[in-house]
């Protein structure tokens, strides 16, 4: 269990400023010192990165999923508070559906579809009658939803980096004739190398608009500092 704080949770957002080519750089776990010390710790805890990029690349690939579907479930929860239930729901059973086997065109979709969700969200705060009707019960429900993703996105870049930087190494060492199987091997981690950067920048916006819900609908954040995930 980590025990978070508000504070910790929203320093996140300056990622928003990183271009997807500079977080897609195999060092960009390093480029991440300072910015979420508890990111840092997460990644050497569960000891993803003492492992070999193939015995790592299940747990990376896995973690991106659930993460995919965390932030997909706030995107639902947050849809609901600006009035749009029907698509909240929608938005929230795509996210249960998303476990057990995903390929790549499967993670490329789940992606597409939370960019969508990110434009109707946008869409709906620019309207000055939809953000009236926000309800105040349900803003306050998907404060925790977001708090979640936004950790877990945090925590995993760094994670995502490191893998990228042995997956490389990896690579490289296998020599002219292995390197094509290797690549092959790790066809989907490096496939979430290439994405996840873009997605984790689009969804920190997304989290810039939910906080402006909050701030509108005066909902407190008293407390927030006890959440555990």
């Amino acid at each position: 269990m980590v025990r978070i704080s508000l504070v910790s949770v929203l320093v996140t957002l300056t990622l928003a400023s990183v271009t997807p080519v500079a977080m897609a750089l195999p060092g960009l776990g390093d480029a991440m010192k300072g910015v979420m010390p508890g990111a840092e710790k997460s990644a050497d805890a569960d000891g993803a990165t003492q492992l070999s990029a193939a015995d790592a690349q299940d747990s990376i690939v896995t973690e991106f999923k659930e993460i995919l579907r965390d932030v997909t479930f706030a995107q639902g929860a947050l849809l609901t508070a600006l009035g749009m239930k029907n698509q909240g729901d929608a938005a929230q059973a795509d996210a249960k559906a998303m476990s057990g086997a995903c390929d790549n065109k499967c993670i490329e979709e789940g992606i597409a579809r939370s960019a969508e969700l990110d434009k109707v969200i946008e869409s709906a705060m620019s309207d000055a009658d939809a953000m009236k009707a926000v309800s105040k019960e349900e803003a306050g429900k998907a404060i925790v939803p977001w708090l979640k993703a936004g950790l877990r996105t945090a925590q995993y870049i760094p994670k995502l980096g490191a893998w990228g930087k042995s997956a490389t190494t990896e690579i490289k060492g296998a020599g002219l004739m292995g390197a094509a199987k290797m690549k092959k091997k790790f066809s989907q981690g490096l496939f979430i190398v290439s994405k996840a950067p873009g997605a984790a920048k689009k969804w920190f916006s997304t989290i810039k608009l939910a906080r402006e819900v909050f701030k509108k609908n005066d909902i407190s954040y008293e407390g927030a500092n006890s959440f555990d995930f």
